[in-house]
């Protein structure tokens, strides 16, 4: 009978030592509980949505072993739903899809820490999900802390799985009194020993710190097997593989944002071995149909949105010609105004008529697809900020800056080139050269700076246009500005009035900012800008012959 009962225990351990897992991973969803994107010929969404990924979730589990659903953090801020509802039916649908923990997001902090609190708080109601960030401090709110935890333990047929998470120090960021610690090596090395310490035989990080962070962390920090990330709302078609010191691969994954992608990592624990297996990167696109489930709570959910805001998802209000993107486009690879931010930028002018206006990329959340407008496609490229009158995002500002000051605040964005694209400004009434060669704080080209067309002058006041949420980094930066005007009118309500009034929306890189390069030098700055170029041209009668030493060319160019 001993040596039956030693045989089981020894068995035991040996099964114990032995899984294959399956991470689902997700992340950056902010609030896109409906599909958008492409329309179908109803009007209807294409791409992404939590019924489509709900679909996806439930078949992989039903088919994959051992599957551990986890969300990279930014539930928050990102669509009416969120303005509504403050992301609790996001995280309720969560909850029933068996998700196992969720990293903390920088816009989890937007609202205000005592707001993320509430959410979290009416969201776990009898029960919930692991909600992990190692580098909060939560001595100034520390009732937070019965939600949010550095790390969690599961274990899985014996195998301990150590998931810890970690949050970006953004400055964009509200989370005071919460403080974000910035020591994220020291930070990660120490919770990845303190889950060894536990007895975790894999550890996954699951982090929003973004892209580059994360590849630092991963060939300097022992011991971490997987970094499944966010934060930058980057897409990997196969896991990014680097040798970490400890002598293993550390393998890091994202998949995107608003749920339009889910990664699905294979691996194998076994005798002290991880192995990874596969990756796929599954498609929440028009051939996913939602959960019914899940996409009737959304139709629901999308009645009380449409009770304050209005009709923003049948009522048409203009057609894009083309996808609007955040990045910038054309052939000229010097040009790095992105087609979102001109027509964002243009819309502040059309309602303030001020010389000038700017926007960050950090302030502009996504493109605008092409094919038919409506108002939650306008909301979804300016959803930042939260006004308590409107319920809609930031207001605009104006204000008068002196030229000098102006190149101040763009050498602040400037000087992030290489670290964040976040504080790179986006321009309307402005061109501009500069040189990312150039040292921190002189890299802007100030012959190259022109106002409407006129020559630059440092000394001279401009009027400026700009939102709340930039007007306020501004003000950390130490740039000066007077007579600052708060204008009553939100983003959103600019873009949309001025996306109205243009009906069809064509928009591309201009040249507004141009990136010095010596293949590009002839450029001309003076052609530059939002329809301050010749568009067309055409040729009358008399075309250039030997006989004819006349031609005349009729064109039509701006006032």
């Amino acid at each position: 009978m001993k040596t039956v009962l030693f045989f089981l225990l020894l068995t035991g351990c040996v099964f114990a030592q032995s899984a294959q897992i399956t991470i689902l991973h997700t992340g950056d969803s902010h609030s896109h509980l409906d599909a958008f994107g492409p329309k179908d010929a109803s009007g209807k969404g294409t791409i992404g949505g939590i019924g489509k990924a709900a679909a996806i979730i439930g078949t992989v589990k039903a088919t994959e072993p051992n599957v551990l659903l986890l969300h990279s953090g930014d539930f928050s801020v990102g669509d009416f739903f969120f303005n509504k509802y403050f992301g609790v039916p996001e995280l309720h649908i969560l909850k029933q899809l068996g998700c196992d923990a969720m990293a903390v997001g920088n816009h989890e902090f937007d609202l205000g820490t005592t707001t993320l609190y509430s959410v979290l708080q009416e969201s776990f109601q009898g029960g919930g999900f692991p909600v992990l960030s190692a580098n909060l401090n939560l001595s100034g709110f520390p009732q937070l802390g019965n939600y949010v935890t550095p790390y969690t333990i599961k274990t899985i047929e014996g195998v301990k799985v150590g998931i810890f998470g970690m949050t970006i120090p953004s400055p964009l960021g509200n989370p005071e009194p919460v403080i974000i610690n910035d020591s994220i090596t020291e930070i990660t090395y120490a919770t990845v020993a303190a889950l060894q310490g536990q007895g975790a035989n894999v550890i996954i990080m699951l982090s929003h710190l973004g892209w580059a962070i994360d590849s630092a962390l991963a060939v300097n920090i022992p011991g971490l097997n997987f970094i499944v990330g966010g934060h930058d709302h980057s897409i990997f078609g196969q896991p990014k593989m680097f040798n970490n010191p400890a002598g293993i691969l550390t393998y890091v994954v994202q998949a995107g944002e608003s749920y339009e992608y889910l990664g699905k990592l294979k691996f194998t624990y076994s005798n002290g071995l991880v192995t990874f297996n596969s990756y796929d990167l599954l498609h929440a696109d028009s051939t996913v149909t939602p959960e019914p489930g899940v996409q009737g709570v959304v139709d629901y959910l999308k009645q009380g949105v449409v009770g304050t805001y209005g009709d923003v998802y049948n009522v048409i209000i203009g057609t894009a010609l083309n996808d609007i993107n955040k990045s910038s486009s054309g052939n000229n690879p010097n040009y790095k105004d992105s087609p979102i931010g001109n027509l964002i930028t243009d819309s502040y002018r059309n309602k303030t008529n001020t010389d000038i206006s700017i926007t960050a990329n950090g302030m502009i959340a996504e493109k605008i697809y092409k094919g038919n407008i409506n108002c939650s496609d306008v909301f979804h490229a300016v959803s930042y900020g939260f006004d308590t009158t409107t319920g809609l995002g930031f207001n605009l500002l104006k204000m008068k800056i002196r030229g000098s000051e102006l190149i101040k605040g763009f050498e602040v964005g400037l000087s992030q080139l290489g670290i964040t694209d976040d504080f790179f400004i986006q321009v309307s009434g402005i061109l501009f050269k500069y040189n990312p060669g150039n040292p921190v704080n002189s890299r802007v080209i100030l012959s190259s700076v022109r106002i409407n067309r006129q020559q630059f002058n440092p000394a001279k006041k401009y009027t400026l246009t700009l939102n709340e949420g930039l007007y306020g980094i501004l003000m950390t930066t130490g740039v000066q500005v007077e007579n600052v005007e708060p204008t009553g009118i939100p983003e959103f309500l600019a873009l949309k009035d001025y996306i109205t009034l243009l009906g069809n929306v064509d928009y591309k890189s201009e040249g507004r900012i141009r990136e010095k390069s010596n293949l590009f030098e002839k450029d001309d700055l003076e052609t530059g800008g939002n329809n301050s170029m010749i568009n067309e041209y055409k040729l009358y009668d008399s075309f250039p012959k030997p006989f004819n030493p006349v031609t005349t060319i009729k064109y039509q160019i701006p006032n």
